[in-house]
């Protein structure tokens, strides 16, 4: 049955991905609103994953009220974040409970000086959670789920957590390898390393929607290769076909 769906995601290219591989995966042409980033990547929240997390804190407690308020209504959420996240940035460590630090509590850990000034006393990784993909994935969720002010997963929204990012999707669609997910920074150093990749040419290395355009039938074409190489998307995929009922 086809939905309305509200994604909040870090970028444009996350929102492409996510709305295709959702219609793939439901034989549906779902009606899509793009919340997070807005469209003119100039909202109240920002962008990338930290507007993600204001999005999430800002919102959280009326979610429910905005699925009805909006007309037409909104039947689900799905929000993005990507492993990479856990794996270098500081902030969404900063409520670990191994973190010995005297702002804790005390000031937002996106607004703490000590990130700046170089003082943060967070390690990276991080001794609470396994430095692996699926450590990675199961703390961005339990960080979602906090912001969100719940510690309970629903069905009508999907918190889904690519690792390392999104574009390894893409990179399991051409170039199959294994522990796929463990490799770092895929769009720099796989799809953008050169002009080209696989005749879909990067002009200055730059990431954008013209280009993911021209990536995503290949995605779509191998989705089941993709599944079969990335557990973030074999979750997604079991996510989606549990908010339709299958």
């Amino acid at each position: 049955m086809k939905k309305r769906i509200g994604i909040v995601g870090e970028g444009p290219t996350d929102y492409l991905v996510l709305k295709c591989m959702i219609d793939q995966i439901t034989g549906e042409e779902n009606d899509y609103l793009r919340i997070q980033p807005e469209q003119n990547m100039l909202g109240e929240y920002g962008n990338g994953w930290k507007g993600v997390w204001n999005w999430c804190e800002s919102t959280g407690q009326n979610l429910d009220k905005i699925m009805k308020g909006i007309s037409p209504q909104i039947d689900m959420f799905v929000i993005q974040m990507d492993g990479d996240v856990a794996r270098k940035e500081k902030e969404v460590h900063c409520r670990c409970a191994t973190v010995e630090c005297e702002h804790k509590g005390k000031v937002h850990p996106l607004g703490c000086e000590t990130l700046i000034d170089g003082s943060c006393p967070v390690d990276i990784p991080c001794k609470d959670h396994e430095n692996t993909p699926e450590g990675y994935r199961s703390h961005i969720t339990h960080c979602v789920l906090q912001w969100l002010g719940t510690d309970t997963e629903r069905n009508d929204i999907i918190i889904t957590v690519p690792c390392d990012s999104t574009d390894t999707w893409i990179v399991a669609a051409f170039d199959p390898m294994e522990e796929i997910e463990k490799i770092q920074n895929p769009w720099e150093d796989i799809i953008s390393r050169k002009k080209d990749y696989h005749g879909i040419r990067i002009p200055g290395h730059k990431k954008n929607n013209r280009i993911y355009q021209q990536l995503i039938p290949t995605l779509e074409s191998h989705w089941k290769q993709v599944i079969d190489l990335c557990d973030s998307a074999k979750y997604f995929e079991k996510a989606v076909k549990v908010a339709w009922g299958e």
